[in-house]
């Protein structure tokens, strides 16, 4: 997975990778792994991502990569941070808020930082 910049839909931060970071699959399995053992089972967490099993087993053992929505997906399950699986795993060395990318925008306003940090904080109360 080489990424420079990644965001998601709907996300509240968005990994930026480390200059000449080259994390291998393992990492990255190991990383999935300690997001779900001790909530699920592999085959419970495929059954909730509607996935097959060897597809979890594929993602832990570093074999087969997610996608960045399937992470999300597995975060939001296991209920941990969005962006931790891929900050442990090497990846992400800076995450930032919607709130803090707003209020470090120096093309804004004191004002618009405001409305915007205010609409955001509507929307996700709305969404969630």
């Amino acid at each position: 997975m080489s990424m420079v910049r990644a965001t998601r839909s709907g996300s509240a931060s968005a990994p930026v990778t480390q200059a000449g970071s080259n994390p291998t699959g393992s990492e990255l399995g190991a990383a999935i792994r300690s997001s779900y053992q001790g909530r699920f089972t592999q085959a419970e967490l495929a059954a909730r991502l509607g996935v097959a099993q060897n597809t979890i087993s594929r993602w832990s053992t570093g074999a087969v990569e997610p996608s960045l929505d399937d992470i999300a997906r597995i975060e939001d399950l296991c209920e941990v941070p969005r962006g931790s699986v891929l900050r442990s795993a090497g990846y992400v060395i800076d995450l930032r808020t919607v709130e803090e990318m707003i209020d470090a925008d120096d093309n804004l306003t004191a004002e618009q930082r405001a409305l915007l940090v205010t609409a955001y904080r509507t929307f996700q109360q709305i969404d969630h």
